[in-house]
């Protein structure tokens, strides 16, 4: 497919659907065709790209939303799948059995969404390399490995719920395209800026982070944990398994992880051509992601729903739609703050954002069409 000179037009173009103004949500996600139409093509293979929840996370993406989705692009004439990839850390989703157990469990088959739910990286590893467009701030990532699935697919539609992230501030669209469509490698890449170092004055060496390293990365030595680098993938279970949080990150190593999530978006990008449509759902914003194995509690009312064929405009219009809406509860204490979500966790979100501009994946400044149906 060519792409026409609208879809150029369109970066930093983000269409917005509020609830507040649209009660039939399903009718009104019918205003995003356009935006669907100018990427996609009778006959395409559409990569739907979201995180289908991990067990026992009731803050994820409906089904029934994505089910929505598939239709219009079926409508269109396309041929979509639903899609993730298997994660890092050995949790439900680790292994392509695992996660479409997982998926089945929260609700995702072919029949609940219309489409094939695939493992866009098979067991962790089906890939293409891709390169990122450029360095950046200090980026060393030189080559990643795009999901096998995505990859092949002719296009994608990136469904993403938007909402906090304990290290990169908040999880949008970037985070959902840059971790999340890459393989088991292209990962710990990416988390090798946030392997923890051991504090040896709060370990008591109870070797609980040993048992929980999968990849044998850690032994006891002299009654404490030790960690062979060439082993370790950085997936972080021997600092969530701490009981006493001896595992720390390194100073600046969040911000180090937003710019890696951000030259990895834009090698994703480089594969499909930048033939994408990025989705958020601004609803049930929670402090915390979906990879979090319970609930967290929301942070602001349901905003609505924000598209764009630019992540980074369709990521920062989101940052600024949870910032300017009343906050709940305990986050109450954050009135008036710019990244509320960053500052529940302590790290400036809008480092991926600044990075992905400079590697030429979208534009900070953007302009908002609402979409609105009777």
């Amino acid at each position: 497919m060519r792409l026409t000179q609208t879809f150029f037009e369109d970066m930093g173009f983000v269409y917005l659907l509020r609830y507040s103004k649209n009660p039939d949500v399903f009718q009104g996600l019918r205003g995003f065709l356009r935006l669907f139409s100018e990427v996609v093509s009778k006959g395409d293979r559409v990569a739907v790209k979201l995180h289908m929840g991990e067990l026992g996370n009731p803050n994820y993406l409906r089904p029934a939303l994505v089910r929505r989705v598939v239709d219009l692009l079926r409508e269109l004439g396309a041929r979509p799948f639903v899609t993730d990839t298997t994660t890092l850390y050995p949790m439900a989703r680790f292994t392509e059995k695992g996660y479409l157990e997982t998926a089945a469990y929260n609700g995702f088959t072919r029949e609940t969404v219309n489409a094939p739910v695939v493992i866009a990286d098979g067991a962790g590893y089906e890939a293409v390399s891709e390169r990122p467009a450029r360095t950046v701030m200090g980026c060393r990532l030189r080559k990643v490995e795009v999901a096998g699935a995505v990859a092949e697919a002719d296009c994608m539609v990136v469904l993403t719920h938007f909402k906090g992230h304990l290290l990169a501030g908040f999880g949008g669209s970037l985070k959902n395209v840059g971790m999340g469509c890459v393989t088991k490698r292209s990962k710990s890449d990416q988390h090798v800026v946030n392997r923890p170092i051991l504090d040896e004055s709060l370990c008591t060496g109870c070797g609980k982070c040993v048992q929980s390293c999968v990849y044998g990365a850690l032994k006891m030595k002299g009654g404490k944990p030790t960690m062979d680098l060439e082993k370790c993938v950085s997936c972080n279970m021997c600092r969530i398994t701490c009981p006493n949080e001896a595992w720390k990150l390194q100073e600046g190593s969040k911000e180090k992880l937003q710019v890696y999530v951000a030259h990895a978006a834009s090698a994703v990008s480089r594969a499909l051509e930048g033939r994408v449509v990025y989705v958020n759902f601004i609803q049930d914003v929670t402090a915390l992601c979906d990879c979090r194995p319970s609930g967290s509690p929301r942070v602001v009312e349901d905003v609505g729903v924000a598209a764009s064929l630019d992540p980074v405009a369709v990521d920062k219009a989101s940052m600024d739609l949870v910032d300017n809406s009343e906050l709940l509860g305990e986050f109450r204490r954050f009135k008036g703050r710019r990244d509320v979500l960053g500052s529940i966790h302590g790290v400036d979100g809008t480092v991926q954002l600044r990075a992905a501009e400079k590697v030429g994946l979208g534009v900070m400044k953007y302009e908002v069409v609402e979409v609105s149906f009777p």
